[in-house]
């Protein structure tokens, strides 16, 4: 019985071990490398950072608004290049992501203002956005928001 015990002991502890987060050679996971890129992409909207959005974001990138619209890459470049979309706070709250392979999906809460063509809006929203890892970078392919009341 003893042995028993110890060999399932043993069995959960690798299984444990190989299920835990890897890091990387920089000492952070590949859940804290897209936490990371979160965190800058809104630095990057509060700046219009249009060269550095683009860079997180795929050519293929699809996104389903608030409001049940369906933008691209491109609609969100265009429109914070030239103004029409302006933020004004970014904050994120409840950020997890899960890894799977060179997937990650990342949720959370973001309380954004700002106008859009001029009409201010402000609200939380609950969110999820579909990264890839290509070349060893992470960048977003998907996103869906839904509406907080």
């Amino acid at each position: 019985m003893k042995s028993l015990t110890t060999s399932l002991l043993l069995l959960f502890s690798a299984l444990g071990s190989t299920g835990a987060a890897q890091t990387t050679a920089g000492g952070s996971t590949p859940e804290d490398s897209v936490r990371a890129i979160e965190l800058s992409r809104a630095q990057a909207l509060l700046r219009a950072d249009t060269a550095a959005l683009s860079r997180m974001v795929a050519d293929e990138f699809v996104e389903i608004s608030r409001l049940g619209q369906l933008r691209t890459k491109a609609d969100n470049i265009r429109d914070i290049g030239s103004g029409d979309l302006h933020l004004l706070s970014v904050r994120y709250d409840s950020l997890v992501v899960r890894i799977y392979g060179d997937v990650a999906v990342l949720r959370g809460i973001a309380d954004n203002t700002g106008t859009m063509r001029g009409f201010p809006f402000a609200g939380k929203i609950r969110y999820l956005r579909i990264f890839v890892r290509r070349d060893g970078r992470w960048q977003a392919v998907a996103m869906q928001q839904t509406a907080l009341q």
